[in-house]
């Protein structure tokens, strides 16, 4: 019953916002095409079915656009506030899109100032209605108005933790009727049923209890013949049924169906930047940017700081190093020189107060800027502008073997900045903590990477290399 509800509330959702971005769209051309008229003066508009037919083609592409954009971010999936990512990249791509087809078109479908007023009645109109169906889905759950009778079937390792949370508050709406076993069980606090065969007793015990929703515990005591057995009576009885897996798969961030011709298979994405779409979004972000500091910051420090290096010590401009970076494969990743040329630079990592490092090297260091040649290495595609820091690959031989964690940084690309670096674990390393304290702001950057926690890193990066780090040396 509650399933049917939120397939009706997605269904009114779409039609309404078909409905909200033809009345905008309409109303703001209206506004676009308003006239004084030159024999009574008064402000006049287009007729309608003229706008109609001379923007009809945009009007159809923007819906079609609107509804591919929704399928992609599983925008009419999700009904609470979890479901913010999926709004944000709605509201993201579809304003880039229809700011482009304004701006492509011969005559502009509007100006910036309508397409502006366009998108924000459009965004805010929507978003309040949603928030409006919500909390009246909300409140009807609440009241008991619409529910769903829920049992277990089987008991595995995860099957306690799931009624426990089934039966919080957090789940209203869900009506747990009870754990079906093999044979009773005292050790239970909610209510159980003793399975003796699908025909005899639990026909009847989901007819009474009027089940419509079931959750199979996978591996459980049971057996698979009687799983398989149970499944194929929830099928042609049209039950709803679920599985719940019998590992944890603490680190998994999506489990997706793979085919081995007929063979489904399941797909292990471990972290957010397995998935492809995420992959694609951050390589925009890096070449983008990557580009844009080039044309504008490193076409002309380039040659000014390359001048002072060579006017301080001698020796080249560029110091290049191999480094390890995605799924440790070797690279060069390139610096501004910051040290005297010696046989060492390359195997002994920088101490407090180091000899080696020139004046104007310290100074570099001291602001970042002797990184910023590694947005070379972000356009060849070796390094991504946030990242895991790459370090030594003596240091990667030493402390994979002490720091468990150590390889989810190869996970990912390296980075010019990183997460590490604005919390101030950068520097000297005294000790194997420090190190250790860098590696947990790595695998945390891997777990959790978003394109808002790119962007923070960036804006912190820029803060520090105004302020000046204290760490750097």
């Amino acid at each position: 019953m509650k399933n049917k509800l939120l397939n009706s509330i997605y269904n009114l959702l779409i039609i309404t916002d078909y409905l909200l971005i033809s009345i905008f769209f309409f109303y703001f051309l209206k506004i676009k095409y308003k006239f004084v008229n030159n024999i009574t003066f008064k402000i006049s508009t287009w007729k309608n079915e003229d706008i109609f037919i001379t923007h009809y083609k945009v009007y159809f592409l923007l819906l079609i656009i609107w509804g591919l954009l929704a399928n992609k971010n599983d925008y009419y999936k999700k009904l609470t506030f979890k479901g913010i990512k999926s709004y944000l990249n709605q509201i993201l791509f579809f304003s880039l899109i229809v700011f482009a087809v304004s701006g492509i078109k011969e005559e502009p479908l509007f100006s910036n100032e309508l397409t502006f007023r366009f998108l924000t009645s459009f965004f805010v109109t929507s978003i309040l209605i949603r928030l409006v169906i919500f909390f009246f889905y909300k409140f009807i759950l609440k009241k008991g108005y619409i529910t769903s009778n829920i049992c277990v079937f089987g008991v595995n390792k995860n099957t306690e933790v799931f009624i426990n949370t089934l039966n919080s508050n957090h789940f209203v709406g869900s009506n747990f009727k009870g754990l079906i076993l093999k044979k009773n069980n005292d050790k239970y606090i909610y209510p159980t049923f003793e399975l003796k065969s699908i025909e005899d007793n639990l026909d009847n015990f989901f007819k009474i209890q009027k089940i419509n929703t079931v959750y199979i515990s996978q591996m459980s005591d049971l057996g698979d013949d009687c799983i398989n057995n149970f499944i194929s009576y929830c099928q042609q009885n049209h039950i709803e049924f679920y599985l719940i897996p019998n590992s944890k798969y603490g680190e998994i961030a999506k489990l997706e169906i793979d085919y081995l011709d007929t063979l489904p298979i399941l797909k292990v994405r471990m972290f957010p930047l397995d998935l492809h779409k995420n992959q694609i979004l951050k390589v925009i972000l890096d070449k983008f940017f990557g580009f844009l500091f080039c044309l504008l910051f490193l076409s002309w420090l380039f040659p000014i700081i390359s001048l002072l290096i060579l006017i301080d010590s001698k020796g080249p401009i560029l110091f290049i190093q191999k480094r390890n970076g995605l799924n440790g494969k070797e690279f060069g990743c390139l610096k501004f020189r910051t040290m005297r040329k010696t046989s060492t630079n390359s195997i002994i990592e920088t101490k407090r107060n180091d000899t080696r490092v020139t004046k104007i090297g310290k100074f570099l260091r001291k602001t970042s800027l002797d990184e910023i040649p590694q947005f070379l290495n972000v356009l060849k595609g070796d390094m991504s502008i946030v990242g895991p820091r790459p370090h030594m690959i003596v240091q990667d031989t030493y402390y994979k073997e002490i720091i468990k964690k150590y390889y989810l940084r190869h996970y990912v690309k390296p980075g010019i900045t990183g997460l590490a670096q604005v919390r101030g674990y950068r520097g000297a390393i005294d000790s194997n903590l420090d190190m250790e304290k860098r590696i947990t702001a790595d695998a945390f950057y891997v777990r959790n990477w978003s394109i808002i926690l790119d962007i923070k890193i960036i804006l912190q990066t820029v803060l520090l290399m105004f302020k000046g780090d204290d760490n750097a040396i």
